[in-house]
C-alpha cells in the first residue's frame, strides 16, 4: 500500500521548539529522546512520522511525559544521516524510507528499544504511538510481540486490513480527513477479546500530519484538535493501562 497523497506532498512546517528532555544512546548507532520520570507507572515508545526528529515531535513525546509517562524516541530512521541530506528529492525520500524503514529492517533496533525499556528503565506497562509511517510500526510491532499492552495510530499511512487482524492489543485510532474510511478495519480489531478498549475517532477538520511534522500548532484552533488528540491517546492508555 502506498504513503497517501498527502503524506509526501506536503512539506513540514517551519517552528521553533526546545525539548525538555535528554537525548542518549540505545546503541551506538541509535539515538534516543527520552522525557519523564523514569519511575512513573508506564512507558511509551514514541515513533514519530517520516520526518522523523521534527520539533513537534520533540513537543509531542514532552505532552505526554507531562501527562505522567515516560516517553522515549528512538531515532530509528536515522535522520541526520540517512534522510535529512534528501529532503529536496521526495522520490528518493520516500524509497530510502520504503528499504530502511521495514519492520524487518528495524528489528534489531525494536529489540534493543524493548531491551532498554523493560530490562534497564524496569517498565512492564508499555504502549506505543505512531504517526503517519510510525503507526505501521506500532501495528507490526503488536502483530509481532504481545509485551506491549496498548498501541495508538495518530493519522495513519500504510495500513491494511490485516494489520488490524494481527494486532495483540487494544488500539487508539484517530485518523484525518485525508485518510480512507476505517469503519471495517475497525469492526474488525473491536470484534477481539479486547475490542471493547479500542477507541476511533476521526478528525474530519484536520489534515494529515496535524499532530505531527504537519501540525501548524501556530494556528489555534489546529492546536486545540492536538491537544485534544493526545488528550484522548492520554485518558485511552490510562484506561488500557489501568493507571
Amino acid at each position: 500500500m502506498p504513503f497517501i497523497k498527502e503524506c509526501c506532498e506536503t512539506p513540514p512546517v517551519q517552528v521553533n521548539y526546545t525539548p525538555i528532555g535528554k537525548t542518549f544512546k540505545l546503541k551506538d548507532d541509535l539515538d534516543c529522546y527520552g522525557v519523564g520520570d523514569t519511575n512513573a507507572k508506564a512507558a511509551i515508545i514514541y515513533i514519530y512520522d517520516i520526518y522523523c526528529l521534527h520539533p513537534n515531535a520533540y513537543q509531542g513525546c514532552d505532552i505526554l511525559a507531562k501527562s505522567g509517562f515516560r516517553v522515549i524516541m528512538p531515532d530509528f530512521l536515522r535522520y541526520e544521516k540517512t534522510l535529512k541530506p534528501l529532503m529536496d528529492d521526495p522520490v528518493k525520500y520516500r524509497e530510502v524510507i520504503r528499504s530502511k524503514g521495514t519492520y524487518e529492517a528495524l528489528k534489531d533496533d525494536f529489540e534493543a528499544t524493548k531491551n532498554y525499556i523493560k530490562n534497564i528503565e524496569g517498565f512492564e506497562n508499555v504502549a506505543l504511538i505512531g504517526f503517519c509511517w510510525g503507526a505501521k510500526k506500532v501495528m507490526n510491532l503488536s502483530a509481532h510481540d504481545s509485551f506491549y499492552k496498548a498501541g495508538a495510530l495518530v493519522h495513519p499511512s500504510l495500513l491494511e486490513l490485516n494489520d488490524f487482524e494481527n494486532a495483540q492489543c487494544p488500539m487508539v485510532f484517530l485518523p484525518s480527513k485525508s485518510e480512507r474510511d476505517f469503519t471495517e478495519d475497525f469492526a474488525v480489531i473491536s470484534a477481539k477479546p479486547f475490542g471493547s478498549l479500542c477507541y476511533h475517532q476521526r478528525f474530519d477538520d484536520m489534515i494529515h500530519g496535524w499532530c505531527a511534522a504537519r501540525g501548524e500548532w501556530a494556528d489555534a484552533h489546529i492546536a486545540s484538535r492536538a491537544n485534544e488528540a493526545f488528550s484522548i491517546v492520554v485518558s485511552n492508555f490510562r484506561k488500557i493501562l489501568k493507571l
